[in-house]
C-alpha cells in the first residue's frame, strides 16, 4: 500500500480569487492532480491547511507519450476499468482526463493503482520514484537526433541508417 496521497501533495500556489494549486505528482509516466480549495470541485469547497478535513477532492490524469487517452496506447485503456474511474470524463479541448468529487479513499485507490499501472509497464520501479512535478518543468524530454527532424514516426530508426 502507497503512502497517503496527501503526504505527497506539494502547495505551488494560492490566491485568493483562483483557490489553492497543488503541484502534480509523476508516477511513471502518468501525472496525477489532486485538488481542493474553494475553487475546486472538492468537499468542503473552501481552502483549508488541513488536508484530511477534505472528503472528496478534484482530480486530473494525464501523459505525455502517449497522451493518456489514446486507444489502447494511453494508460486510461487499462485505468478506466477501475471501479473509481466511473465519473472521470474527457473536458473539451483538454488532454487530461478529470473527475470531480472524488471520494479521499478512491484518490488513494488512484494513487496505487497509476503506481501498479507504472511498474508493470516497468515506466516506474518503485513508490520511492513517485516525484513532484515542478510548474516550469518541460515534461516531454526530446533527445536531439543526428541530422535534425522529430524522430517520430520511425524517424529515429531512418535517421540512424543514414
Amino acid at each position: 500500500m502507497a503512502k497517503d496521497f496527501r503526504e505527497y501533495l506539494v502547495e505551488a500556489s494560492r490566491h485568493e480569487v483562483f483557490g489553492r494549486v497543488f503541484k502534480e505528482l509523476v508516477v511513471g509516466k502518468v501525472m496525477i492532480s489532486f485538488q481542493a480549495s474553494a475553487t475546486h470541485s472538492c468537499y468542503p469547497a473552501e481552502t483549508l491547511d488541513d488536508l484530511h478535513a477534505y472528503s472528496r477532492w478534484e482530480v486530473s490524469l494525464r501523459s505525455v507519450k502517449p497522451a493518456i487517452d489514446v486507444a489502447r496506447a494511453g494508460a486510461w485503456s487499462h485505468l478506466m476499468h477501475n471501479s473509481w474511474a466511473k465519473p472521470f470524463e474527457k473536458p473539451e479541448f483538454q488532454r487530461t482526463i478529470q473527475g470531480d468529487n472524488i471520494p479521499a479513499r478512491d484518490c488513494q485507490r488512484i494513487l496505487e493503482d497509476v503506481l501498479e499501472f507504472g511498474m508493470m509497464k516497468g515506466h516506474i520501479q518503485s513508490e520511492d520514484e513517485i516525484r513532484v512535478l515542478e510548474p516550469d518543468e518541460e515534461v516531454k524530454k526530446n533527445k536531439p537526433l543526428k541530422g535534425g527532424g522529430c524522430g517520430g514516426c520511425g524517424g529515429q530508426k531512418t535517421l540512424e541508417k543514414l
